[in-house]
């Protein structure tokens, strides 16, 4: 390449970069060497998007969200008619309430002592105007939400045995205040001849186990669920009243707390080691055989290789010992060792006394 050509290819290069270098330069620097912020969150704003009730187009086509009219909207709104108005339809539901602790109207702190029906279900204004609908119903009738339905119950139920409801486990399982009571009805799940019924509406395996040989006087109503059970929550597991399983049980069976000269671990630990709380078909509300319970834990007490200290209990791991005779009637652990939930006998060690 010689000379001319070379201060021709540089000519050319400097015509075809000089445009750019000035648009750059156009762009980067503004007037008075102040910087420019491009993004001005006042004016990008988004602008909320106008909902047209009348539009018809088809989801995947439209250009904007779409929702369809709710004639009951508003239906919290309004003026307030008076339970007299109300018992014009309602008698049989006015009834009922008066002669329940949410119709006194002598007390101020019930909905008669206040609104009335209209406390809890709203105003009645709209309900009227639209011939017996859209008021706030607890059932969910009109769309209402579940939160938003126990909401209206919590507005006076949230202390005392109700204060752990957020959280627990029927709150979890989007189950309403109306799932289980009925206030329009005089008996509420409250009622200890009607409350196991409704639990059993879900818990359908408790039922089963309630009709087993050994079991709690559940089915006679002397032993009910929130005997035990706090269906609101609680702090303890399932649900129960106390912080542990044996504070639970020993409500009732205050003579196997103790504490004992000499005990015995699983007692002290977790009655559910051992036992059924529901049912069972073994005597005493008891997991297995008694035999069989002890075995879980003392295996090496059972009898094989000549040994005979149990060898004739429901010992199954050798069928050919002669020591093994698994068809012996009422052979028990518990015949010698009957003091199984602990001792406080001097020479109780072995819980025999």
């Amino acid at each position: 390449m010689n000379l001319i050509s070379y201060r021709l290819l540089v000519l050319l290069a400097s015509i075809l970069l000089i445009p750019g270098t000035v648009l750059i330069a156009a762009e980067t620097d503004a007037p008075g060497d102040e910087v420019v912020d491009w993004y001005d969150p006042e004016a990008d704003e988004a602008t909320p998007v106008e909902i047209d009730s009348t539009d018809t187009i088809e989801a995947g086509d439209a250009e904007h969200a779409f929702m369809k009219a709710n004639p009951c909207e508003g239906m919290e709104k309004g003026d307030y008619l008076g339970s007299d108005v109300c018992a014009d339809c309602h008698q049989d539901k006015i009834e009922n309430m008066q002669s329940s602790p949410h119709g006194q109207a002598v007390d101020p702190r019930t909905p008669f002592g206040r609104e009335g029906c209209e406390t809890c279900h709203g105003p009645g204004m709209l309900h009227f105007e639209t011939e017996g609908n859209c008021i706030i119903s607890l059932t969910g009738r009109y769309g209402e939400s579940v939160e938003q339905r126990n909401g209206i119950c919590l507005e006076c139920h949230q202390s005392g045995k109700r204060m752990h409801w957020p959280g627990s486990t029927h709150e979890a399982e989007d189950l309403a205040c109306v799932d289980c009571h009925s206030i329009h009805k005089r008996h509420d799940v409250t009622e200890r001849t009607a409350q196991t019924e409704v639990c059993y509406t879900c818990h359908q395996n408790i039922r089963a186990q309630t009709l087993r040989v050994s079991r709690h006087p559940i089915r006679e109503n002397k032993v009910i669920c929130s005997d035990c059970h706090n269906p609101h929550g609680s702090t303890g597991p399932a649900s129960l009243k106390q912080f542990t399983i044996n504070e639970n049980c020993y409500s009732c069976h205050a003579e196997k707390r103790g504490p004992f000269l000499w005990e015995h671990q699983p007692a002290s630990e977790d009655c559910t080691l051992c036992h059924n709380v529901h049912g069972s078909n073994h005597q005493a509300l008891l997991n297995k055989p008694g035999p069989q319970l002890c075995q879980q834990c003392h295996s090496s007490q059972s009898g094989s290789q000549g040994r005979s200290h149990i060898g004739r209990f429901l010992d199954y791991g050798n069928a050919s010992d002669p020591g093994v005779n698994r068809f012996v009637v009422a052979t028990n652990c518990a015949n010698c060792h009957s003091r199984v939930h602990g001792s406080n006998h001097p020479s109780g060690r072995a819980l025999q006394r």
